[in-house]
Protein backbone atom coordinates (compact mmCIF):
# COMPACT_ATOMS: atom_id res chain seq x y z
CA UNK A 1 0.00 0.00 0.00
CA UNK A 2 1.54 3.47 -0.92
CA UNK A 3 0.31 5.00 2.22
CA UNK A 4 2.61 3.04 4.38
CA UNK A 5 5.57 4.54 2.68
CA UNK A 6 4.89 7.69 4.89
CA UNK A 7 5.72 5.30 8.21
CA UNK A 8 8.74 4.90 10.66
CA UNK A 9 8.68 2.17 12.95
CA UNK A 10 10.55 3.55 15.95
CA UNK A 11 11.85 0.30 18.11
CA UNK A 12 14.18 1.00 21.46
CA UNK A 13 16.48 -1.66 22.69
CA UNK A 14 19.58 -2.82 24.21
CA UNK A 15 21.07 -5.13 21.77
CA UNK A 16 19.71 -6.86 18.51
CA UNK A 17 18.82 -10.35 19.92
CA UNK A 18 15.89 -7.82 21.62
CA UNK A 19 14.86 -6.82 18.57
CA UNK A 20 15.14 -10.14 15.83
CA UNK A 21 12.00 -11.67 16.52
CA UNK A 22 10.22 -8.34 16.38
CA UNK A 23 12.06 -7.40 12.86
CA UNK A 24 11.43 -10.67 11.84
CA UNK A 25 7.71 -10.27 12.07
CA UNK A 26 7.30 -7.41 11.53
CA UNK A 27 8.65 -7.87 7.96
CA UNK A 28 6.39 -10.94 7.12
CA UNK A 29 3.55 -8.02 7.03
CA UNK A 30 5.57 -4.46 5.83
CA UNK A 31 8.18 -5.80 3.49
CA UNK A 32 9.15 -1.64 2.92
CA UNK A 33 8.38 0.43 4.93
CA UNK A 34 10.94 2.29 7.56
CA UNK A 35 12.33 0.74 10.74
CA UNK A 36 14.71 2.80 12.73
CA UNK A 37 15.97 0.24 15.69
CA UNK A 38 17.97 2.27 18.18
CA UNK A 39 20.61 0.36 20.60
CA UNK A 40 23.45 0.15 22.63
CA UNK A 41 25.26 -2.45 19.89
CA UNK A 42 27.28 -1.14 17.19
CA UNK A 43 25.70 -2.70 14.17
CA UNK A 44 26.67 -3.26 10.37
CA UNK A 45 24.16 -2.42 7.32
CA UNK A 46 22.20 -4.84 6.25
CA UNK A 47 20.79 -5.65 2.88
CA UNK A 48 17.61 -4.06 3.77
CA UNK A 49 17.83 -0.88 2.69
CA UNK A 50 14.90 0.66 5.05
CA UNK A 51 16.16 -0.43 8.10
CA UNK A 52 18.37 1.77 10.03
CA UNK A 53 20.25 1.39 13.50
CA UNK A 54 21.57 4.02 15.75
CA UNK A 55 24.06 3.20 17.95
CA UNK A 56 23.42 4.99 21.22
CA UNK A 57 24.86 5.30 24.88
CA UNK A 58 21.62 6.12 26.04
CA UNK A 59 19.94 4.12 28.25
CA UNK A 60 16.16 5.44 28.60
CA UNK A 61 13.50 4.52 26.08
CA UNK A 62 12.49 7.92 25.69
CA UNK A 63 15.89 9.23 24.62
CA UNK A 64 16.46 6.30 22.27
CA UNK A 65 13.00 7.20 21.00
CA UNK A 66 13.98 11.10 20.54
CA UNK A 67 16.98 10.41 18.52
CA UNK A 68 15.42 7.60 16.31
CA UNK A 69 12.43 10.09 15.46
CA UNK A 70 14.77 13.32 14.79
CA UNK A 71 16.49 10.79 12.32
CA UNK A 72 12.77 9.63 10.81
CA UNK A 73 12.14 11.31 7.37
CA UNK A 74 8.35 9.92 7.43
CA UNK A 75 5.29 11.95 8.11
CA UNK A 76 3.86 9.26 10.39
CA UNK A 77 5.58 7.37 13.30
CA UNK A 78 4.67 3.96 14.53
CA UNK A 79 5.89 3.04 18.36
CA UNK A 80 6.44 -0.32 19.21
CA UNK A 81 8.29 -2.25 21.62
CA UNK A 82 11.29 -4.94 20.72
CA UNK A 83 9.36 -7.58 22.33
CA UNK A 84 6.06 -7.00 20.53
CA UNK A 85 5.03 -7.44 16.93
CA UNK A 86 1.83 -6.61 15.13
CA UNK A 87 -1.10 -7.96 13.40
CA UNK A 88 -2.45 -8.16 9.84
CA UNK A 89 -3.69 -4.23 9.24
CA UNK A 90 -1.46 -2.64 12.49
CA UNK A 91 -0.87 0.37 10.40
CA UNK A 92 -3.70 0.10 7.77
CA UNK A 93 -6.71 0.53 10.30
CA UNK A 94 -4.93 4.20 10.98
CA UNK A 95 -4.95 5.72 7.72
CA UNK A 96 -8.13 7.32 8.07
CA UNK A 97 -7.79 8.41 11.64
CA UNK A 98 -4.64 9.91 11.96
CA UNK A 99 -5.38 13.24 9.63
CA UNK A 100 -8.03 14.24 12.40
CA UNK A 101 -6.46 17.22 14.16
CA UNK A 102 -7.73 16.34 17.65
CA UNK A 103 -6.04 13.28 17.62
CA UNK A 104 -2.28 13.04 19.04
CA UNK A 105 -1.97 9.65 19.45
CA UNK A 106 -3.62 6.29 18.11
CA UNK A 107 -2.85 3.35 20.17
CA UNK A 108 -4.39 -0.03 20.54
CA UNK A 109 -4.09 -3.68 22.52
CA UNK A 110 -1.07 -5.51 23.37
CA UNK A 111 -2.06 -8.97 23.17
CA UNK A 112 -0.82 -12.33 24.19
CA UNK A 113 1.12 -13.80 21.66
CA UNK A 114 -0.95 -17.56 20.49
CA UNK A 115 1.96 -19.61 20.81
CA UNK A 116 3.46 -19.46 24.59
CA UNK A 117 5.22 -20.94 27.44
CA UNK A 118 3.19 -22.15 30.50
CA UNK A 119 4.88 -19.72 32.35
CA UNK A 120 4.48 -17.19 29.80
CA UNK A 121 0.72 -17.64 29.57
CA UNK A 122 0.42 -17.38 33.44
CA UNK A 123 2.16 -14.10 33.18
CA UNK A 124 -0.12 -13.26 30.55
CA UNK A 125 -3.07 -13.86 32.71
CA UNK A 126 -2.00 -11.98 35.59
CA UNK A 127 -1.39 -9.01 33.58
CA UNK A 128 -5.29 -9.30 32.60
CA UNK A 129 -6.29 -7.93 36.25
CA UNK A 130 -6.86 -4.16 37.24
CA UNK A 131 -4.19 -5.30 40.09
CA UNK A 132 -1.52 -5.00 37.84
CA UNK A 133 -2.67 -3.35 34.38
CA UNK A 134 -4.46 -0.37 34.14
CA UNK A 135 -7.94 -0.57 32.10
CA UNK A 136 -6.72 -4.22 31.17
CA UNK A 137 -10.13 -4.08 28.72
CA UNK A 138 -8.07 -1.89 26.95
CA UNK A 139 -4.48 -2.74 27.11
CA UNK A 140 -4.77 -6.81 26.66
CA UNK A 141 -8.16 -7.14 24.80
CA UNK A 142 -9.03 -6.06 21.62
CA UNK A 143 -13.07 -6.35 22.20
CA UNK A 144 -13.64 -2.32 22.88
CA UNK A 145 -14.96 -0.02 21.14
CA UNK A 146 -13.23 2.76 19.36
CA UNK A 147 -13.13 5.47 21.46
CA UNK A 148 -11.21 8.75 23.56
CA UNK A 149 -9.42 7.51 26.36
CA UNK A 150 -7.29 9.21 28.94
CA UNK A 151 -3.97 6.80 28.90
CA UNK A 152 -2.34 4.11 26.57
CA UNK A 153 0.84 2.87 26.83
CA UNK A 154 3.78 3.66 24.30
CA UNK A 155 4.62 0.26 23.46
CA UNK A 156 1.80 0.36 20.58
CA UNK A 157 1.31 4.15 19.33
CA UNK A 158 0.81 5.75 16.24
CA UNK A 159 1.20 9.36 15.54
CA UNK A 160 2.26 12.53 13.18
CA UNK A 161 5.71 13.26 13.84
CA UNK A 162 5.13 16.79 13.43
CA UNK A 163 3.22 16.26 16.82
CA UNK A 164 5.77 14.32 18.20
CA UNK A 165 8.47 17.10 18.34
CA UNK A 166 5.37 19.67 18.86
CA UNK A 167 4.32 18.14 22.06
CA UNK A 168 8.04 18.27 23.05
CA UNK A 169 9.55 15.30 22.63
CA UNK A 170 9.76 12.24 25.68
CA UNK A 171 11.80 13.53 28.97
CA UNK A 172 15.15 12.71 27.77
CA UNK A 173 15.99 11.55 31.59
CA UNK A 174 13.37 9.11 32.16
CA UNK A 175 14.53 5.74 32.63
CA UNK A 176 10.55 4.43 32.63
CA UNK A 177 7.12 6.40 33.00
CA UNK A 178 8.34 8.41 29.89
CA UNK A 179 5.14 7.47 28.05
CA UNK A 180 3.21 9.26 30.80
CA UNK A 181 5.09 11.82 31.48
CA UNK A 182 4.15 12.58 27.34
CA UNK A 183 0.81 12.30 27.70
CA UNK A 184 0.06 13.84 30.86
CA UNK A 185 2.65 16.84 31.26
CA UNK A 186 3.05 17.32 27.24
CA UNK A 187 0.82 16.55 24.80
CA UNK A 188 -2.65 17.42 27.72
CA UNK A 189 -1.13 21.26 27.55
CA UNK A 190 -1.66 21.41 23.46
CA UNK A 191 -5.43 20.07 23.92
CA UNK A 192 -4.34 16.88 22.04
CA UNK A 193 -6.60 13.39 22.69
CA UNK A 194 -5.54 9.60 22.56
CA UNK A 195 -7.78 7.49 19.90
CA UNK A 196 -8.02 3.96 21.32
CA UNK A 197 -8.51 1.41 18.17
CA UNK A 198 -9.11 -1.90 18.87
CA UNK A 199 -7.58 -3.31 15.03
CA UNK A 200 -4.23 -1.60 15.88
CA UNK A 201 -3.44 -4.16 17.53
CA UNK A 202 0.04 -5.72 18.55
CA UNK A 203 1.02 -8.65 20.17
CA UNK A 204 3.68 -8.31 23.31
CA UNK A 205 5.76 -10.99 24.62
CA UNK A 206 5.52 -12.54 28.27
CA UNK A 207 8.29 -13.55 29.81
CA UNK A 208 9.66 -15.38 33.21
CA UNK A 209 7.67 -15.07 36.70
CA UNK A 210 11.25 -13.27 37.86
CA UNK A 211 11.67 -10.95 34.57
CA UNK A 212 7.40 -9.81 35.06
CA UNK A 213 8.79 -9.08 39.18
CA UNK A 214 12.13 -7.27 38.40
CA UNK A 215 10.01 -5.08 35.54
CA UNK A 216 7.47 -4.20 38.10
CA UNK A 217 10.33 -3.25 40.63
CA UNK A 218 12.15 -1.14 38.37
CA UNK A 219 9.07 0.85 37.51
CA UNK A 220 8.30 2.30 41.04
CA UNK A 221 12.57 2.64 41.02
CA UNK A 222 12.52 4.91 38.06
CA UNK A 223 8.97 7.00 39.12
CA UNK A 224 10.76 9.53 41.11
CA UNK A 225 10.63 11.86 37.94
CA UNK A 226 7.39 11.48 37.74
CA UNK A 227 6.33 12.36 41.01
CA UNK A 228 8.90 15.56 41.13
CA UNK A 229 6.35 16.87 38.37
CA UNK A 230 3.36 19.08 39.93
CA UNK A 231 0.31 16.99 38.10
CA UNK A 232 -3.05 15.75 39.33
CA UNK A 233 -2.79 12.33 37.04
CA UNK A 234 0.72 12.20 38.78
CA UNK A 235 -1.22 11.26 41.98
CA UNK A 236 -2.25 8.07 40.63
CA UNK A 237 1.92 6.28 41.50
CA UNK A 238 1.43 7.42 45.07
CA UNK A 239 -1.15 4.87 45.22
CA UNK A 240 1.34 1.57 45.76
CA UNK A 241 4.01 4.03 48.01
CA UNK A 242 1.19 4.74 50.31
CA UNK A 243 0.17 0.96 50.25
CA UNK A 244 4.24 -0.27 51.04
CA UNK A 245 4.31 2.08 53.88
CA UNK A 246 1.25 0.41 55.05
CA UNK A 247 2.39 -2.90 54.20
CA UNK A 248 6.07 -1.56 56.70
CA UNK A 249 3.91 -0.68 59.16
CA UNK A 250 3.02 -3.69 60.78
CA UNK A 251 4.93 -3.23 64.07
CA UNK A 252 2.60 -0.02 64.97
CA UNK A 253 0.03 -2.71 65.89
CA UNK A 254 1.18 -3.99 68.84
CA UNK A 255 1.18 -0.37 69.87
CA UNK A 256 -2.18 0.50 69.05
CA UNK A 257 -5.52 -1.32 69.12
CA UNK A 258 -7.26 0.35 66.93
CA UNK A 259 -4.36 0.14 64.27
CA UNK A 260 -4.43 -3.59 64.98
CA UNK A 261 -8.14 -3.79 63.66
CA UNK A 262 -7.37 -1.54 60.58
CA UNK A 263 -4.90 -2.93 59.80
CA UNK A 264 -5.81 -6.69 60.06
CA UNK A 265 -9.20 -6.19 58.18
CA UNK A 266 -7.07 -4.44 54.89
CA UNK A 267 -4.98 -6.57 54.77
CA UNK A 268 -8.34 -9.25 54.95
CA UNK A 269 -9.81 -7.48 52.15
CA UNK A 270 -6.95 -7.27 49.99
CA UNK A 271 -6.12 -10.93 50.25
CA UNK A 272 -10.00 -11.43 49.03
CA UNK A 273 -9.91 -8.96 46.32
CA UNK A 274 -6.57 -10.51 44.60
CA UNK A 275 -7.94 -14.33 45.57
CA UNK A 276 -11.07 -13.05 43.54
CA UNK A 277 -8.80 -11.90 41.07
CA UNK A 278 -6.68 -14.97 40.65
CA UNK A 279 -9.86 -17.02 40.17
CA UNK A 280 -11.61 -14.58 37.34
CA UNK A 281 -7.99 -14.66 35.42
CA UNK A 282 -7.23 -17.80 35.62
CA UNK A 283 -7.72 -20.54 32.77
CA UNK A 284 -6.29 -23.36 34.49
CA UNK A 285 -8.31 -23.46 38.40
CA UNK A 286 -5.24 -25.56 39.39
CA UNK A 287 -2.63 -22.51 38.78
CA UNK A 288 -4.59 -20.32 40.80
CA UNK A 289 -2.52 -20.25 44.00
CA UNK A 290 0.20 -19.58 41.78
CA UNK A 291 -1.36 -16.50 40.09
CA UNK A 292 -2.61 -15.66 43.34
CA UNK A 293 1.08 -15.04 44.46
CA UNK A 294 2.46 -13.83 41.36
CA UNK A 295 -0.46 -11.13 41.94
CA UNK A 296 0.56 -10.02 44.93
CA UNK A 297 4.30 -9.92 44.30
CA UNK A 298 3.44 -7.92 41.16
CA UNK A 299 1.23 -5.52 42.90
CA UNK A 300 3.20 -4.71 45.70
CA UNK A 301 7.02 -4.29 43.79
CA UNK A 302 6.41 -0.67 42.45
CA UNK A 303 5.25 0.68 45.74
CA UNK A 304 8.50 -0.92 47.23
CA UNK A 305 10.99 0.48 43.91
CA UNK A 306 9.36 3.93 44.91
CA UNK A 307 10.58 3.59 48.48
CA UNK A 308 13.97 2.61 47.42
CA UNK A 309 14.32 4.98 44.72
CA UNK A 310 12.98 7.74 47.20
CA UNK A 311 15.72 6.84 49.83
CA UNK A 312 18.56 6.79 47.11
CA UNK A 313 19.60 3.17 47.98
CA UNK A 314 22.24 1.76 45.46
CA UNK A 315 21.66 -1.31 43.26
CA UNK A 316 23.27 -2.39 40.76
CA UNK A 317 22.03 -1.01 36.95
CA UNK A 318 19.11 -3.41 36.34
CA UNK A 319 18.01 -3.70 32.70
CA UNK A 320 14.86 -5.78 31.28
Amino acid sequence: MKHLENFTIIIPCISFKDVKKSLINIRKLYKTVKIIVCLNQKMKPTKDRNLYFINTKAKGIGEKRNLAVKKAKTKYLAFIDSDAYPSKGWLESNLKLIENKKIGIIAGPHIDPIKQTLEESIIGQVKKSFIITMNPSLQKKNQEKKRFVSFMPSCNWIMKKKNFLKFGCMDSNMKRNEDWDFVYNKMAKNNYKILYNPKSKIYHENYSIIHFIKKRFLYGFYMMPILKKININNLYFLIPLIFSIFLISFPLVYYSEMYKQLYISTIIVYFLIVLFESFRVSKNIFLSPLVFFIMIFGNIAPGFGILIGIFNINIKELEV
